[in-house]
């Protein structure tokens, strides 16, 4: 991939793992400029960093040979640089107070310009959240590109939902060099195969806790919405939340029966002003989006009149349904699994059914 010089700049200067990003910004004059200022920060950066390292940074800066270097283990990596400068920086990142300065990136570029919305939540989900979550993200992806992170539960539960249409992006909180946690590694290089996979950290940055907070700027920055499926009340995704309210983007979350831990945060949420979603509709409708429904799998009549029942119902259990329709519990146990498996009902726990 060929870079024009400012680029190749700030891809140099974010290599450098002597400095924090607090000293790269403050090279950068508050990106001000695409080029280090050396000589009016020399001072502050001296005190920071010892004079050795301030004249290895800077002397290495200059080096062709560490350019050369550091764009060709990148392109070995396949990873793709779009920084601040970029035609392909999204205006959107460029709207927040700290917006990353390079974004290492594996996959469709060309995502990075769609409209975004992020769906975040909690590792620790209920299941029926999971499935609701999946369904969200998959009819979201109609009008937008879906954005989270790569944690177990809510996040992969909303990747999964967007990968049949590519539209995903998922962030991470290190360098390519790394899988957080290794089970991980399936699902970053699935998303990286049919969607994109960013994060501002050189492949070389190791996860640490305080990166991942900083890391749900990003989801919330590059999003025009963001929906929170499950978060209790010291979850990461309230951060991600706190973000998307400071950058004045729309926020949305689930509603909550008392007493549910992994709820708590999503009902405080609603309490401060946040958007109730039941349905992706719900979000369709604030932003004046239209809703067509995707053609339905086809059903047979036994099946129709199970999924009527339990629309009708609200929420159901097995012998609710088969009393009201004059049948034996049993005897509806095989159309009740053709239904879940066709995605149109979900198990709530304690047999109790809903349509989706």
């Amino acid at each position: 991939m060929n870079y024009t010089d400012e680029e190749i700049n700030l891809i140099t200067l974010c290599s450098f793992e002597e400095l924090t990003d607090a000293q790269k910004r403050l090279l950068l004059s508050d990106l001000d400029s695409f080029k280090p200022d050396f000589v009016k920060r020399e001072e502050s950066l001296i005190k920071s960093l010892t004079v050795g390292v301030y004249n290895k940074v800077k002397a290495n800066f200059y080096d062709g040979a560490y350019r050369d270097k550091i764009l060709a283990e990148l392109d070995e990596a396949g990873i793709r640089c779009v920084t601040y400068f970029s035609k392909d920086y999204p205006q959107s990142l460029k709207r927040i107070d700290t917006p990353p300065v390079v974004l290492y990136c594996k996959g469709n570029l060309s995502l990075l310009n769609t409209e975004c919305f992020s769906v975040v939540g909690s590792r620790r989900t209920l299941p029926q959240i999971l499935k609701l979550c999946k369904n969200t993200a998959k009819e979201l992806t109609r009008h937008f590109t879906v954005v989270s992170g790569i944690a177990d539960g809510a996040d992969a539960a909303a990747l999964e939902g967007a990968f049949e249409s590519g539209k995903v992006i998922s962030v991470l909180a290190y360098g390519f060099n790394y899988f957080y946690p290794a089970e991980n590694k399936p699902l970053i290089e699935r998303v990286a195969s049919v969607g994109l996979v960013i994060t501002e950290y050189p492949p070389a940055t190791a996860p640490q806790k305080f990166l991942f907070p900083a890391r749900n700027r990003i989801i919330a920055g590059l999003s025009k919405g963001t929906l929170v499926v499950s978060a209790g009340k010291k979850s990461g995704a309230l951060i991600t939340a706190h973000h998307a309210t400071e950058y004045g983007r729309e926020l949305f979350a689930y509603p909550y029966t008392v007493g549910v831990a992994s709820g708590e945060g999503c009902n405080q949420l609603l309490k401060n002003g946040a958007t109730l979603v039941e349905n992706p509709l719900d979000i369709f409708d604030y932003f004046g989006l239209d809703f067509k429904p995707q053609p339905t799998a086809e059903l047979s009549e036994e099946e129709k009149i199970l999924l009527d029942a339990i629309r009708e119902a609200g929420e159901a259990f097995i012998p609710q349904l088969a009393e009201k329709l004059g049948t034996q519990p049993f005897k509806l146990i095989p159309t009740i699994s053709k239904l879940e498996i066709k995605g149109l009902i979900v198990r709530l726990g304690g047999n109790r059914f809903s349509a989706i």
